[in-house]
């Protein structure tokens, strides 16, 4: 019989070593059928719901195998410890798990998601391959399970071939070990087999994420085949020295917009693009986005709240806008300054539910009500019976303000939790549309972003007083809910090019370019 310190370091170098080692090598054997996976064309949800029950069953299957093993090369050790050896690694590696799980806020580049990975050096490449695989919700569930699949192998092999009634502790583990399978791959892994389960049987989902820096860097001013809308004709205003050049933000939603005037009127910004695209060392790929090398920066889009934020500080000369929040207009005036709004356009601010819900119609005390806590049950607005989930935006962004301003009129808004907050526009949508409580939720946003920008079948326009918000009702004004498309500058700056660019933006040129985007331009 084997001491129990022996007896403990071949149990730790089975699991520890042999088991991540083989998990690796399996990894790599599987890229073809992963690739096979992607190419049926599935819905992302599906996927990850597919690869979870690969990682799920290959790790336990694995972890059985390597304690199969173990018990068959060591028949002769009948240490009882040896039960409790074995969920050392276990246990290891809960520790970190609970400390990534609670520090990291959801974010799997926390350091603490880094910390768990390189807990245990040999799963390291292992876990890279996942994380830049996109698959970084299998790091806890294979470890976790593998270990426990080594458990259940040595129990098994007790069962199938020990000739001994199995010790009362051998129960227990055994018990443990299913225990903590069940608990954890549902627990960690919920999200993805319950959106994967509905999205197999609903179908795929159309719905985008919030669009990112690298989808707007895409269709960002110059870069080839980027959709902007385009002039027949060269511009009557064109600015060739930066310096000349207004200094431009915005949101996100009208990004496409203003990149469009930028590419008319912005030659020799353009020149220099062309001159440079290929060096790198510029920041090309982030320019008239997010890039800090200059003249790229001349242009960026840091969203409503950081682009007023940025106006106000001088940093920026004209953005493009919604309307001001009550906090950006308090410290403007602490700034001794005001904006100048300019409206160059107009769109409708959309309420919408998830396609699937009854309900077509609300009038605005319905909406009032729903978001200042009043109404929370669909069936008191005609719908199924079902708790009705108000999604809301962050404070200071573009359709938060109009939301406050236009909608709620000062009437007080529930507080956001956990559950209805979504971070952007993209993010609203998407919860609205997806699956996980999505028939009971209700979203706003503006109505070009979430039609153009956002491409989605999942999602529906609600009517507001009996009117659908349409092109001819944003024209005619009929739709209750129609915004203004600003661009906002400083009353303190009375540049001659800013203004200049100000005045072509509302000329028939610039207009003509507000219409093709998508947006109701001023001549209409």
């Amino acid at each position: 019989m084997k001491s129990n310190k022996s007896t403990a370091i071949t149990i730790l170098l089975y699991q520890m070593i042999l088991i991540p080692v083989i998990l690796t090598i399996g990894l790599f054997l599987l890229m073809p059928l992963y690739n096979s996976i992607f190419s049926l064309q599935l819905g992302r949800y599906s996927v990850n719901f597919i690869v979870l029950i690969i990682g799920i069953f290959g790790s336990l299957i694995v972890g059985s195998a390597v304690g199969l093993m173990f018990s068959k090369l060591n028949t002769r050790n009948n240490n009882n410890s040896k039960h409790i050896y074995c969920i050392i690694p276990i246990v290891y590696t809960l520790i970190f798990l609970f400390l990534a799980l609670a520090l990291s806020n959801g974010n799997y580049n926390s350091k603490w998601w880094g910390i768990f990975v390189i807990k245990n050096p040999v799963f390291l490449i292992f876990h890279i391959v996942l994380a830049f695989s996109g698959f970084h919700f299998l790091l806890p569930v294979t470890e976790i399970v593998a270990y426990s699949g080594f458990v259940v192998g040595i129990i098994l092999y007790d069962l199938l071939f020990s000739k001994s009634i199995l010790q009362r502790v051998t129960k227990r583990t055994f018990v443990f070990a299913i225990a903590v399978v069940i608990m954890f791959t549902s627990i960690i892994s919920y999200e993805v087999i319950n959106s994967g389960i509905i999205e197999l049987v609903h179908g795929k989902s159309t719905v985008g994420n919030d669009l990112t820096e690298y989808d707007l860097m895409r269709i960002a001013p110059f870069k080839d085949e980027n959709t902007l809308a385009k002039l027949d004709k060269p511009a009557s205003l064109q600015f060739r020295d930066f310096d000349a050049m207004p200094r431009l933000d915005g949101a996100t939603a009208a990004y496409p917009v203003y990149a469009s005037f930028v590419e008319s009127v912005y030659i020799g910004l353009g020149e220099y693009f062309e001159a440079n695209k290929n060096d790198f060392e510029k920041d090309v790929y982030a320019a008239f986005v997010s890039s800090e090398h200059y003249p790229f920066s001349i242009i960026r889009c840091s969203k409503t709240g950081t682009a007023y934020e940025r106006l106000i500080k001088g940093e920026a000369d004209i953005i493009f806008v919604a309307e001001p929040s009550k906090a950006h207009l308090e410290e403007v005036k602490k700034m001794g300054d005001e904006f100048v709004l300019t409206k160059i356009g107009s769109e409708a601010f959309v309420f919408f539910t998830n396609s699937k819900n009854p309900v077509q119609d609300l009038s605005l005390e319905e909406i009032q009500a729903i978001y200042s806590g009043n109404i929370r049950n669909w069936r008191e607005v005609g719908g199924r019976k079902g708790r009705i989930i108000p999604y809301q935006r962050p404070e200071n962004s573009g359709s938060q303000t109009v939301m406050q301003n236009r909608v709620m009129s000062g009437i007080e808004m529930l507080a956001p939790t956990k559950e209805t907050y979504a971070g952007g526009m993209g993010d609203i949508i998407n919860r609205v549309a997806g699956y996980k409580n999505s028939k009971n939720a209700i979203g706003y946003s503006f109505m070009y972003y979430s039609s153009e920008m956002i491409q989605n079948d999942q999602i529906k326009y609600l009517s507001i007083n009996g009117v659908k918000p349409t092109k001819e009702t944003i024209i005619n004004n009929t739709y209750p809910f129609t915004v203004s498309v600003y661009a906002v500058s400083l009353k303190s700056n009375r540049d001659e090019n800013l203004l200049k660019f100000i005045d072509w933006i509302l000329s028939e040129e610039g207009q003509s370019l507000v219409s093709k985007t998508g947006y109701i331009s001023n001549i209409n």
